[in-house]
């Protein structure tokens, strides 16, 4: 059995490294069967170069470039695209989600062979602004879909290959994170949740801006009336 784990990066220059290294040691040590996909995310810093360097000193490394940055949703898609494994999932690189926690989401997948496994963040440093629109997103989010989870953006997120075809992906930005638990839920899957930690941010800067509320409600909108 083999992993497939899609890590976008957008302009982590300062991340990249150590968020990579921590996979490779981590699911060395573990003795797993796996491949990183990395994405460059359409960086305009010196990401590119760092993830390049790493990708020739790494044979379980692929490295795809996604040249114009279209969102969260859409370069985690295109890697998802090339993963082939038994097992396919993703996470983000800006160096939040240690490599262990991703282990445990994985080991509870194979373990209990369930269609989809993910992280449910207990403990968290990413500020109070953060966590307020968390739960904003969480205590609306049922109100519109049924899903099977209260940390609707926990991470990683890890599935059997043919769990990933029956989704049949298309959002850009980081309401994929929601049409993967709806639709999990609305297929019938059988899911499971690991507790994680989600550190304190080292370098970089978040994504996550208040306008992503306005963009999350507009979203809960539109896919309720049309689908997805």
């Amino acid at each position: 059995m083999k992993l497939s784990l899609v890590i976008p990066f957008y302009n982590e220059e300062k991340a990249a490294e150590e968020v990579i290294q921590d996979l490779l040691n981590e699911f060395r040590k573990s003795n797993l069967e796996f491949e990183l996909i990395l994405i460059n995310n359409g960086s305009v810093d010196k990401t590119p170069d760092i993830l390049r360097k790493l990708s020739v000193e790494n044979p379980e490394i692929k490295l795809l470039t996604v040249s114009v940055n279209q969102g969260f949703g859409w370069g985690v898609i295109n890697g998802l695209m090339a993963a082939k494994a038994d097992y396919v999932g993703f996470m983000p690189g800006d160096g939040q989600l240690k490599a262990r926690d991703t282990v445990k989401v994985y080991e509870k997948l194979v373990s209990e062979n369930l269609d989809l496994c993910k992280g449910k963040r207990v403990t968290r440093e990413d500020g109070l602004a953060r966590q307020i629109q968390s739960r904003v997103f969480n205590f609306i989010l049922p109100l519109f879909f049924r899903v099977h989870t209260k940390d609707i953006n926990g991470c990683p997120k890890i599935m059997k290959y043919r769990s990933l075809l029956k989704l049949d992906l298309h959002c850009k930005d980081w309401f994929l994170d929601t049409e993967i638990m709806v639709k999990a839920h609305n297929l019938k899957f059988s899911t499971g949740e690991v507790p994680v930690a989600f550190n304190y941010r080292h370098g970089g800067r978040s994504k996550v801006r208040v306008s992503s509320v306005f963009e999350f409600l507009g979203n809960m909108l539109k896919y309720k009336l049309k689908g997805f």
